[in-house]
């Protein structure tokens, strides 16, 4: 009983016991059997990456063809072979082309699977090429500035058969788009500001192109802008250069940015304008610093030779000083001699010594100061017999003016002196003349007024206004002869007469001494005219209205003849007749 219950015992272990999980890649593969093989690459195939899915199918292909198993391997390999294109799939959605073509590439050409690789790849080939043509033709409308294109030919991408295109880079696209955008509206305003030209707006240009990255789509043309803005600033600071304006020099040299890699020219236009600033001093030591500071251009500078150039104007102007110098310590005491020795030093300062000009105005002045000196008695002599202010004595002062010469320094004052006399000259005689003439206007004789006035001749002082007297009383005789018309013109006392008559005198100028006297003929007239139209109305409304229509508007009695007018226009209205009377209300009575 013992030995046959330890056999039993032991028997059902080992009927009970489960079998070992095999290992796999410890498995020695030429002597596994077919199920082993099968088994091991299931689960290889279950990592589900393309080389563990190509190991599974080698491991399984690797049995003969006619193998009892090759049915179940055939249908393995086929979906893994399916899975793979799956997988290639995937890293064609997600961008990855040339990895998905490589995957499928992979597949062993004996598979079903196979025969869909090159189609698959021709396919995603075809897509990619439709986007990639997409998105150069977006690049360009970019570059071109086409914004709204741009963003149409952005949104076909939403349309690719791929989830990468279809999102990331169209993602990618609209933020190319607004960042183009935003990039172009800042770099219009760079230009605007280089367009409107001065350094404030020159560095304003600079300062916003320079705010754009490399990977912008107008990088480039931020860099020409620029190139160009630089350019200008440096022509503007050769051109301060110069002509020797060494404050703005200096001014600019001082706002230019180190980034512009102008470094070396803007220490030494620094230099120059300081060198210049001490030269504009005008003093042998503030000649002798700009020299020393312009020797310190470096040889190899391309500023050197203007260097050159200003160190020998500075050498050569020190000599101008000294000599000006001396010239005007001679003409201090401002005696004759003294400026005479003056002129004689300034005028050693030579034709080519950039103080030349200077030295000339300084000798024109001090010649002036000796023409005064000389001619300033004279003209107060003159001045002194003029005080008499008869005809006689103003001769007389304008004959000692007239000795001062036009190329004189009082020949100016002189001259006005003269007319200011020969002024009072011709006032002295032509004013008892304009007097006659405005005494016989006063009598109403304006012709003879007229007369005497033509008299002062063109080019006397008291031309314009004997001129304005003559006007003015050649008006009074025209408005002499309209007012005699009119009162002719009334003689036949008709209603036509009067109104030719008021017609007449309307015509009398304002500014005339005889206006208020036409005035009062007017009113007479309309008077006159308002008793016949009443009285015409007696036979006739119509001639009537039209008598009275001839009163004008400032006569007195204008009102009363519009009051009369619209009675008389109410009066030849048409009586009113029984067809024209309203109809009588309907009361629903019936009789």
């Amino acid at each position: 009983m013992l030995v046959s219950g330890s056999v039993g015992f032991v028997a059902t272990s080992f009927l009970l016991r489960l079998p070992g999980v095999p290992n796999c890649p410890k498995i020695y593969w030429p002597v596994a059997s077919a199920s082993m093989r099968l088994y091991c690459a299931q689960l290889e195939a279950d990592k589900q990456t393309t080389d563990s899915l190509l190991a599974a199918i080698a491991l399984v292909e690797a049995l003969p063809k006619d193998h009892a198993l090759r049915p179940e391997i055939n249908r393995n390999v086929e979906e893994w072979a399916s899975e793979i294109l799956g997988l290639a799939e995937r890293k064609f959605q997600a961008g990855r082309l040339k990895d998905a073509i490589a995957t499928v590439e992979r597949i062993p050409n004996h598979v079903a699977a196979y025969q869909l690789v090159s189609e698959r790849i021709a396919h995603w080939r075809e897509i990619w090429s439709e986007a990639e043509t997409l998105d150069q033709q977006l690049e360009l409308e970019l570059r071109l500035g086409e914004w709204n294109q741009a963003f149409r030919l952005a949104v076909k991408l939403t349309n690719i058969d791929n989830r990468y295109w279809a999102t990331t880079r169209y993602e990618r696209a609209i933020n190319n788009i607004q960042q183009a955008r935003n990039d172009s509206r800042q770099l219009d305003d760079a230009h605007a500001a280089l367009g409107r030209g001065g350094l404030d707006n020159w560095l304003a240009a600079i300062e916003g192109a320079q705010q754009l990255r490399p990977q912008s789509y107008a990088y480039q043309e931020a860099q020409d802008l620029i190139a160009k803005a630089t350019e200008a600033i440096v022509e503007q600071a050769q051109a301060y250069l110069e002509s020797r304006q060494w404050q703005n020099l200096l001014q600019i040299a001082q706002r230019i940015p180190t980034d512009l890699d102008l470094q070396d020219p803007v220490e030494q236009w620094q230099q120059l304008a300081i060198a210049g600033i001490n030269a504009d001093r005008g003093t042998v030591s503030g000649l002798e610093s700009a020299i020393a500071l312009a020797k310190g251009i470096s040889p190899n500078s391309s500023l050197q030779y203007k260097a050159q150039q200003l160190i020998s104007r500075w050498q050569s102007e020190i000599e101008g000083v000294e000599q000006l110098d001396t010239a005007r310590r001679l003409a201090e005491p401002g005696n004759i001699s003294d400026l005479l020795a003056a002129i004689a030093e300034a005028e050693q300062v030579s034709q080519d010594n950039p103080r030349r000009q200077e030295a000339t105005q300084a000798i024109e002045d001090w010649r002036n100061k000796i023409e005064t000196i000389e001619d300033q008695p004279l003209l107060d002599r003159a001045r002194s017999t003029a005080i008499a202010n008869s005809p006689a004595a103003l001769q007389e002062a304008i004959s000692q003016a007239s000795l001062i010469t036009s190329d004189r320094a009082l020949y100016s004052q002189a001259q006005a002196e003269i007319r200011k006399w020969q002024n009072s000259i011709q006032r002295q005689e032509d004013q008892p003349i304009l007097t006659q003439a405005q005494s016989l206007a006063a009598g109403r004789n304006y012709r003879s007024a007229i007369e005497v006035a033509r008299r002062i001749g063109r080019g006397r002082v008291l031309y314009p206004q004997a001129q304005g007297q003559i006007s003015q009383w050649q008006q009074e005789l025209q408005a002499r002869d309209t007012l005699e018309s009119a009162y002719q013109a009334s003689r036949p006392n008709t209603a036509d007469a009067l109104a030719r008559a008021i017609r007449l005198a309307g015509q009398v100028a304002n500014n005339t001494n005889l206006k208020p006297e036409s005035r009062q003929a007017v009113d007479r007239w309309s008077r006159q005219l308002l008793a016949l139209a009443i009285e015409t109305s007696e036979f006739s409304l119509k001639e009537a209205i039209t008598i009275a229509a001839n009163i004008p508007a400032d006569a007195p009695v204008y009102r009363n003849a519009k009051a009369q007018i619209a009675l008389w226009e109410e009066q030849l209205k048409p009586p009113l007749t029984f067809s024209d009377a309203p109809p009588l209300p309907d009361t629903g009575n019936d009789f």
